[in-house]
């Protein structure tokens, strides 16, 4: 997706997001010495800009792409605000827009004249390339290294899954085998430490919502055609979908993990952040600032993501779960890294270990 704060000035954003850093309690003991993401705008720090930047090619190996705390969520990300937390390095391979293969859900971004990359075809391989390099991992070991994903948001969602956009002959099944596949790749890399965060709630962001739940019907920058569609029938197959694919998740990680032995010796965790994004938008007095607003959205721009307005007028950033109809707040972000610091320490009710 093509986000117009990856452009901005990020200089109140990084404000914000570094006060809530510095008022963030540090770990008695250090978890983990290297982060490394996958995923799409929910993850990505600056990985599709450098695309943006450099004719549509991604960082050389050896070289990751420069840390922006300017990101779709308003300020930081959920694994930046991890890694800082538990004094990691991190390596974020997460690009905005990404699917988890463009053989299953593709689609093109005229800014880098191709499809936007995906996590197998394009995020895995740099990953794989940046292993030779002490640049980007000087010390990496089996047990200091956490590895992350989360996808799904645009396979699901917009001119996906939803809309029946996939390639011919694809099924939510092609998508979840790829997510095992993505294991397989960086088990053979190495990795010991697998974390899996399942689908969002996304019939609860403002993008899919039905009209009682903050939802609504014209077009936006990150669905042109939603208009085209009956606003209550999608919500409702955007719910069915990441449901049932949560629910696969379930089953999958311990079949793979435990009866067949996929990934031998290797710790896997999967973070329940459905029900955790479930548990803000029901009780956003715990979780949020006043006046706590979890229906709503932030940041509101035009159908082509222009004339862009923050809604400062109902409460800080820091009250809303999200930032724009589609992604998280920075806030929520934090929210989802203390959790995912905990499903890591094998101390959270949102985990399970496999």
């Amino acid at each position: 997706m093509l986000f117009s704060m990856l452009l901005a000035g990020a200089s109140l954003a990084a404000s914000a997001s570094a006060s809530t850093v510095s008022t963030a309690a540090k770990p008695t003991k250090k978890p983990f010495d290297f982060l490394v993401t996958f995923g799409d705008s929910y993850t990505d720090n600056g990985r599709l800009g450098y695309y943006m930047g450099n004719g549509g090619n991604p960082p050389p190996p050896g070289q990751l792409h420069g840390e922006s705390d300017w990101t779709a969520s308003g300020g930081l990300t959920w694994a930046q605000y991890a890694s800082r937390q538990a004094g990691a390095k991190l390596a974020d391979y997460a690009v905005s827009g990404a699917t988890c293969s463009n053989k299953v859900i593709s689609r093109y971004f005229s800014a880098i004249n191709k499809d936007f990359p995906a996590v197998l075809e394009d995020e895995l391989p740099s990953f794989v390339a940046d292993t030779a390099y002490t640049s980007v991992f000087p010390n990496r070991t089996a047990s200091n290294t956490v590895y992350a994903l989360w996808i799904g948001t645009n396979d699901l969602g917009g001119d996906a899954f939803l809309t029946e956009n996939q390639h011919p002959g694809k099924t939510l099944t092609d998508f979840s085998e790829c997510i095992w596949t993505v294991f397989d790749t960086i088990y053979k890399a190495g990795g010991r430490r697998f974390v899996l965060l399942n689908l969002a709630p996304l019939h609860l962001a403002p993008l899919y919502a039905t009209l009682e739940n903050g939802g609504f019907t014209g077009a936006s920058q990150f669905w042109a055609g939603k208009s085209q569609y009956n606003v209550t029938e999608r919500s409702e197959k955007i719910k069915e979908y990441s449901t049932t694919l949560n629910t696969v998740f379930d089953y999958g990680v311990a079949v793979n993990t435990r009866l067949r032995q996929r990934w031998p010796k290797a710790t896997f965790d999967l973070f329940d952040v459905h029900s955790l994004m479930t548990d803000i938008h029901s009780n956003p007095a715990a979780y949020l600032d006043a006046p706590h607003n979890s229906t709503g959205y932030f940041h509101q721009c035009n159908a082509s993501g222009g004339d862009c307005v923050d809604q400062t007028n109902l409460g800080p950033l820091s009250g809303f779960m999200w930032y724009d109809e589609l992604h998280p707040s920075t806030k929520t972000d934090s929210i989802i890294a203390k959790h995912f610091l905990d499903v890591v320490a094998g101390k959270s009710e949102y985990g399970t270990r496999y």
